[in-house]
């Protein structure tokens, strides 16, 4: 009874922790806009990107500056394929990805003094911000609300179910047993929550320019994901099957009840 009680228990703890793990890479990967700050070189590989930024720019700037706009969006667009020019547009990616999913209010706009970067031209300074059409996803809003409560929740009912298994059937074997599910179960939530969701899922929700973030940004974390997938799933793998091992092993060691010995000379 008692060990039955404890491999549930495991079995919850490994459920909760794989998903408070999953659930925190998705937060990252889907809804940290420092994160994409970082990676504004992956997110602006995207030429529907790319366009909406340098489109914007050039027209707005071209009159002032006396160059026809299709001069100009050509040069702010080779620009942005640059280090440079991603650093010069990191703060309109991190204002873009915040207001895709509801972190950000006010409207994004390309300020006079990035202008000015960007057409490498200083009348450019002379001109208004310009407002870059990027609403808000109501979907992808509920979601990031939702795991801000739903990864710490999970974390703590797999804290307290592993700490109530160990309590219930103390057994190493049985224990080893629930940290070998855990790994292999956060293997498949990593494949699932780092990146099928984010490349394939969210995307789905809606088909504006700037849901491309999330998956690009995904993509760019795929190695990562595959990598610790691995690890888990081979360490979750060896752990399950030294466990099982040892219960053998204890199985056969262990003495023959007396009671069967009494029913053999009953017999005899």
């Amino acid at each position: 009874m008692r060990r039955g009680l404890a491999g549930l228990l495991f079995f919850v703890a490994a459920i909760g922790l794989a998903l408070a793990a999953g659930g925190w890479w998705l937060q990252r990967v889907a809804f940290d806009t420092s994160h994409s700050g970082d990676l504004a070189d992956v997110v602006l590989e995207d030429a529907a990107i790319r366009d909406e930024i340098t489109t914007a720019a050039a027209d707005a700037a071209a009159a002032t500056l006396g160059v026809p706009a299709a001069d100009l969006k050509a040069r702010i667009d080779a620009l942005a394929q640059t280090q440079e020019g991603a650093a010069l547009m990191r703060q309109i990616v991190v204002d873009s990805h915040g207001r895709l999913i509801g972190e950000r209010a006010e409207p994004v706009q390309i300020t006079a003094d990035e202008l000015v970067q960007l057409t490498r031209d200083q009348r450019a300074a002379a001109l208004p911000p310009v407002t870059l059409p990027v609403e808000e996803v109501g979907v992808l809003a509920t979601i990031d609300d939702v795991l801000r409560w739903a990864v710490p929740i999970a974390a703590a009912v797999g804290g307290v179910a592993l700490l109530l298994g160990l309590v219930a059937h103390p057994r190493k074997a049985d224990a080893v047993f629930g940290i070998g599910a855990f790994c292999i179960l956060a293997a498949v939530f990593a494949v699932l929550l780092g990146w099928v969701v984010p490349v394939f899922l969210l995307p789905a929700l809606d088909d504006s320019t700037w849901s491309a973030v999330i998956p690009a940004i995904a993509q760019d974390s795929l190695p990562i994901v595959v990598g610790a997938a691995i690890v888990l799933a081979a360490g979750g793998l060896a752990l399950m099957i030294g466990a099982a091992a040892a219960r053998r092993r204890r199985d056969w060691s262990s003495p023959v009840a007396i009671n069967r010995y009494g029913d053999q000379r009953r017999w005899s």
